[in-house]
């Protein structure tokens, strides 16, 4: 099991020893998913959450005219999960999906709240990325709401330009809340 890129996340904001590492490894399990392949289905449970160490994941959520918008997308050491329905242990509202071929670590509720117990740092590490990602999807919000769809993208853009070609085009413009017609003609204008 390839575990750097999942020390490297956690050192960033707190030390583990090696005793640490093994108790953690004990509860990880490791799984593989085709492009396509669903980690989490709306009305199902999020069981997990998963650390994805290697290929692209997204979350999305299917409005009642059975539209698609994308809720977030995980590279290479992100966490992903519905995280209403991990925290609560109660129905998902939202798909997460591979897209592409990817291997993710899973962490489970029970797991992780035993790991808690065990590792008291590790309740900071989680604190801290739930606050980022809290700010992250305020920002988000406040974009959506505030600016042009060139400005979203401008900082769609900024934010994703390492994963930006591993992005179906469709898919981009589902998370700008635009349609796919008007994200091409859209960034056929833009002047970069």
């Amino acid at each position: 099991m390839n575990t750097e890129l999942l020390w490297q996340s956690l050192e960033n904001y707190i030390s583990l020893s090696e005793s640490e590492k093994v108790l953690i490894l004990s509860k990880l399990g490791t799984r593989k998913f085709k492009k396509g392949q669903f980690l989490v289905f709306a009305g199902g449970k999020s069981k997990v959450t998963n650390f994805v160490i290697e290929g692209s994941v997204m979350a999305y959520f299917t409005d009642a005219k059975g539209l698609d918008h994308i809720i977030q997308f995980a590279f290479e050491g992100w966490w992903i999960s519905d995280l209403k329905s991990f925290i609560t242990q109660k129905e998902a509202i939202l798909n997460v999906q591979a897209l592409e071929e990817s291997t993710v670590l899973e962490l489970s509720y029970e797991d992780l709240e035993e790991l808690y117990s065990q590792i008291p740092q590790l309740e900071r590490f989680f604190r801290v990325i739930t606050q980022r990602a809290f700010v992250a999807f305020q920002e988000r919000i406040l974009e959506t709401i505030s600016q042009s769809a060139e400005e979203r993208y401008r900082a769609f853009h900024e934010k994703f330009k390492n994963y930006e070609t591993r992005i179906p085009q469709k898919l981009i413009a589902s998370y700008l809340g635009v349609t796919p017609e008007f994200f091409s003609r859209m960034k056929k204008k833009m002047d970069w």
